[in-house]
């Protein structure tokens, strides 16, 4: 078990007020598809995906608390592998719950190496790992994860395609409202035409975040970006379309540390920072709810 016990003094505020510490395992589950649930604990969605051999996990979060031994008790099938879609930490911090973790190379280079905000907790890097490469397909008995890769958000990302359920787990790298693009729009574009070409085997994607979005959402993207690419140009400026992230922060009063459970963190989130870096070179484009945040001296490779 990861010890969390040196973070006790400190404060996790869920959605309906509650408070629980941030050594206090918590999870809960949603099923979003027979043989499927979203399970969430802390950082973004892991889902539990069964087979009729066995089940496997995508993402394992940052929250304290077993995860496998959790999505255990969801499924009668045995639960042993773990898929990462990327290396960031509240994608990975408990991957070494499980028997073997797939990934790319670059997600493996990097994969869980803590935030900031759980300094002084420690997290095995030394767990077995499985290097997989773009066309990768694990039978889990009747229904197949076929991984594709589509670095951006991050330089090992994947995302794996599930015919049998017509579901593709995305990651960070589609969400349903923007995208912020780290490489270049052409990069992304071609990325995105890649998970475009399977567009007629899927009818939902299941992002890190937390609300599963329709097929459609691509289309909407691939628009968006090639009006970019065509020379239209967003507003300066980087918009992400929500208020800006608000962080907890020491209570005064109390001297309490509370944050807010799957919410970024203070010196953890990189979405400000990132916007901050070349600012005067940012640009937001938006298309029908759509926002693609660029770098306009990043348009082609």
């Amino acid at each position: 078990m990861i010890d969390f016990s040196c973070k006790h003094d400190v404060w996790i505020r869920n959605k309906d007020g509650s408070m629980r510490r941030m050594d206090e395992p918590y999870f809960e589950n949603q099923k979003i598809a027979d043989g499927t649930w979203r399970v969430l604990s802390d950082g973004d969605s892991s889902y539990l995906v069964e087979g009729e051999k066995e089940a496997v996990v995508i993402d394992s979060g940052y929250g304290c608390g077993n995860i496998r031994e959790y999505c255990q008790t969801l499924t009668d099938k045995s639960v042993r592998n773990i898929f990462s879609t990327h290396d960031h930490f509240d994608h990975t911090a408990n991957n070494s719950y499980f028997e073997c973790a797939y990934m790319s190379e670059n997600t493996a280079k990097l994969a869980t190496i803590p935030f900031p905000s759980f300094e002084g907790i420690v997290f095995p890097r030394d767990y077995k790992k499985k290097i997989i490469e773009d066309g990768f397909v694990y039978d889990l008995g009747g229904r197949t994860l076929e991984a594709i890769y589509i670095p951006d958000h991050a330089s090992g990302s994947m995302a794996y395609l599930d015919k049998e359920k017509r579901i593709l787990f995305t990651g960070d790298e589609v969400t349903g409202g923007f995208k912020m693009i780290n490489t270049s729009v052409q990069n992304v574009y071609k990325e995105y035409r890649k998970l475009y070409d399977h567009i007629e085997e899927f009818d939902w994607i299941c992002p890190g975040s937390q609300n599963t979005i329709p097929a459609d959402v691509l289309g909407k993207y691939l628009k968006a970006l090639e009006d970019i690419l065509n020379g239209v140009e967003g507003q300066m400026g980087v918009d992400i379309g929500m208020p800006p992230l608000v962080f907890s922060k020491k209570n005064k009063t109390t001297d309490k540390i509370i944050y807010d459970r799957f919410q970024a963190r203070p010196g953890d989130a990189k979405v400000g920072e990132d916007a901050k870096r070349g600012e005067e070179n940012k640009r937001t484009y938006v298309f029908e709810g759509i926002r693609i945040i660029y770098d306009c001296t990043k348009i082609n490779d």
